[in-house]
């Protein structure tokens, strides 16, 4: 590898990097894409499931405590990813705005650094949580799904912006998920069991507005 220390930039060939380099990073991108899909799809399943459920099974909303467990795990970590992107979003008419103006100021402010790699670290522990919930039975807390639902468009809207490499993947996968939002609210209102929202659940979803 060719190094020339009197230029401004480190020059190297590019030639001399292993393929392996780019072929790992490579697989990597596109696992994270292929478990994206596989999350949103076990969402999708979930809705029609619980379409289609007894309505004697949507009356007994006892949360198991596989699904307990992972529940408290993501309130903390959504808590922690509305607080920054609220401090993000500042006086801004949006945080996609000033998140934008961040990432272009990357080279020349400390915050800005540090502030997108919180938010990158968080965003990731939020769909990795989002995936494990996906996997479990979801469908029988339609409340806590039509929450999930709403949480990942944002997360796919910071990912958009910070992944320009899949920005087009993300922004449809936000609208994907936008119209099973909207399935599973119409769904949810038709049934008078859930008209006692969760608190928690309603302050959440009220700042993710803001």
């Amino acid at each position: 590898m060719n190094f020339n220390f009197n230029s401004q930039y480190i020059e190297f060939d590019s030639e001399d990097i292993p393929y392996s380099i780019y072929e790992i990073e490579g697989v990597s991108k596109i696992t994270e894409l292929s478990r994206q899909l596989r999350t949103f799809l076990n969402y999708k399943a979930a809705t029609i499931h619980y379409r289609f459920q007894p309505k004697t099974v949507s009356c007994c909303y006892q949360t198991k405590k596989s699904i307990s467990e992972i529940e408290v795990k993501l309130k903390k970590i959504t808590s922690k990813f509305i607080n920054l992107l609220i401090q993000i979003k500042g006086n801004s008419v949006s945080y996609e705005i000033e998140l934008k103006k961040k990432i272009l100021g990357l080279l020349v402010n400390e915050d800005n650094k540090n502030q997108i790699k919180d938010l990158r670290n968080l965003t990731k522990k939020l769909f990795m949580i989002i995936h494990l919930l996906s996997e479990q039975e979801i469908y029988i807390y339609p409340l806590l799904l039509k929450f999930i639902l709403n949480l990942s468009q944002e997360a796919c809207i910071v990912y958009k912006i910070l992944n320009k490499w899949a920005s087009g993947y993300y922004d449809e996968l936000r609208l994907n998920y936008a119209q099973l939002f909207n399935e599973l609210k119409e769904l949810i209102q038709t049934n008078q069991t859930y008209k006692n929202y969760k608190k928690e659940h309603r302050d959440l979803e009220v700042r993710l507005k803001e």
